[in-house]
């Protein structure tokens, strides 16, 4: 259990501060992409209690790649850089990708908005990917 929960919550630590950033790039590059978030049509406003999961979803994830990272790290080769950056790039593709699809068919929001969901959550799962390479060597 220690062998997932720590490098996990790292990877989800990782991961939130990879989106805290980005969140805040894109809020200074693209303003009117960030302005659709006072939309409470679609979106919960920040002071909600069930926000409290937006800070939470990273270690989620964290664990639950930190479990998937134990069983296919031995199917991709190179070093931990490497390794770590595949396995990050696979659970975009597999994850994120579709998650992004989906999130542009169904919910009115612009395209733009969610090209930076898709690179941050990118970024996000090649942070996370890095980080428990690293950490399980």
């Amino acid at each position: 259990m220690k062998r997932i929960l720590f490098p996990g919550l790292l990877a989800g630590g990782l991961m939130l501060g990879v989106s805290l950033v980005l969140g805040l790039v894109s809020s200074a590059i693209f303003p009117d992409a960030m302005a659709e978030y006072s939309n409470s049509e679609i979106f919960r406003q920040m002071d909600d209690p069930l926000m409290f999961y937006f800070y939470l979803h990273p270690f989620v994830m964290g664990v639950i790649l930190s479990f998937i990272w134990l069983k296919v790290r031995g199917l991709i080769d190179g070093d931990g850089l490497k390794k770590g950056l595949v396995y990050g790039f696979y659970v975009w593709l597999f994850f994120g990708v579709p998650g992004m699809l989906i999130s542009i068919t169904t919910f009115q929001v612009s395209t733009l908005l969610v090209l930076t969901w898709t690179v941050s959550v990118l970024a996000q799962d090649l942070a996370a990917g890095v980080g428990l390479a690293r950490m399980t060597r």
